[in-house]
């Protein structure tokens, strides 16, 4: 079973309306960046699977899956919007390596783990 689930307009409710974190990437098949540096996605997909599997993760493809990418204004590819709880948290435009990759969830998930002070 694949750590990276291929989503597409039909079915994109499953990590929208999910209740914790989704990572999502959007390519194409003719982007050279988007496929050569997929492995690394899904390696960070299968560390976070063994490490924290309630997070989801999945591609979309943006040729099979235009109004998705409109909504999401996706103009550049590859990118990567991490979603908590159906809202967009972050987004990560072009190549990342996979520190840089493990290093910016680490950080949207301790930020996510703190306490929120109302009277700021």
């Amino acid at each position: 079973m694949t750590q990276v689930i291929d989503y597409n307009e039909n079915n994109y409710s499953e990590f929208e309306w999910f209740d914790g974190f989704a990572v999502i990437r959007f390519y194409a098949d003719w982007c050279a960046p988007c496929v050569q540096n997929f492995p690394v996605f899904a390696e960070l997909a299968g560390y976070y699977a063994y490490h924290q599997p309630e997070i989801k993760f999945g591609k979309i493809n943006v040729d099979q899956s235009p109004i998705l990418t409109l909504r999401y204004h996706v103009y550049g590819l590859p990118s990567t919007l991490i979603f908590k709880q159906g809202q967009i948290i972050h987004r990560i435009a072009g190549v990342k390596s996979l520190t840089e990759m493990k290093s910016i969830l680490a950080q949207l998930l301790d930020d996510s783990s703190q306490p929120v002070d109302l009277r700021e």
